[in-house]
């Protein structure tokens, strides 16, 4: 089996996993101590603020034709959201943290899904089996992520916190080994049309990275 479909899996899973938080959020937001109705207010902010986010990064990235840095810098910023919600009590930095956790993992799943379906072209069957088969193993997460919010763990959700910076973890490893094996085919083919800066030939089809 073709190794992206594994470092692919292997993103989508950690990226859903990265996401963990969000079923819990009313719980976390909870926390802050604002009201009932002010709870339910102000988590849409942070979700449409990653909308026009992902919007813009999705747009940059199939400009640039550049999908990692894409993913990988929002995905630390996430890290770092998450780092400040689950180590402070100041509500409008933990507010502004939820701003960069949600950003970045939502955009980093947009265009994880982009990228796993340019790196396999042709033929259509395979691009489908890749997409079914991430997306059969990324649903594993939902198993166990629940038992990581216990309510006992208010108001900061540490245990669940570790979860979601694990999973960020995993998309830039991931991410990392995609980057590594298109480079490295890109190579072979550079190689194979005999093409170079210098060469004069044209430049055929290459891998997305």
């Amino acid at each position: 089996m073709d190794p992206f479909t594994w470092f692919f899996c292997l993103m989508h899973f950690a990226l859903v996993t990265a996401q963990a938080f969000k079923d819990f959020l009313p719980s976390i937001v909870k926390t802050f101590d604002l009201g009932e109705l002010t709870t339910y207010f102000i988590q849409a902010p942070p979700y449409a603020f990653a909308y026009a986010f992902a919007c813009a990064c999705a747009w940059s990235s199939g400009r640039r034709q550049e999908s990692f840095w894409h993913i990988v810098i929002p995905i630390i910023a996430s890290m770092v959201g998450c780092a400040v919600l689950i180590s402070t009590e100041n509500i409008g930095a933990r507010y502004f943290g939820l701003f960069l956790l949600i950003s970045g993992t939502y955009n980093g799943l947009n265009l994880q899904l982009s990228w796993e379906t340019t790196v396999v072209p042709a033929p259509r069957s395979k691009k489908a089996a890749l997409i079914a088969i991430a997306n059969c193993i990324s649903q594993c997460s939902h198993w166990f992520s629940p038992y990581f919010w216990p309510r006992a763990h208010e108001p900061f959700y540490r245990l669940g916190g570790g979860l979601v910076l694990v999973g960020c973890v995993l998309v830039i490893v991931s991410a990392g080994l995609a980057r590594w094996r298109a480079q490295k085919l890109n190579k072979k083919l550079d190689i194979a049309e005999g093409w170079s800066e210098h060469s004069g030939v044209e430049r055929g089809w290459r891998f997305v990275y």
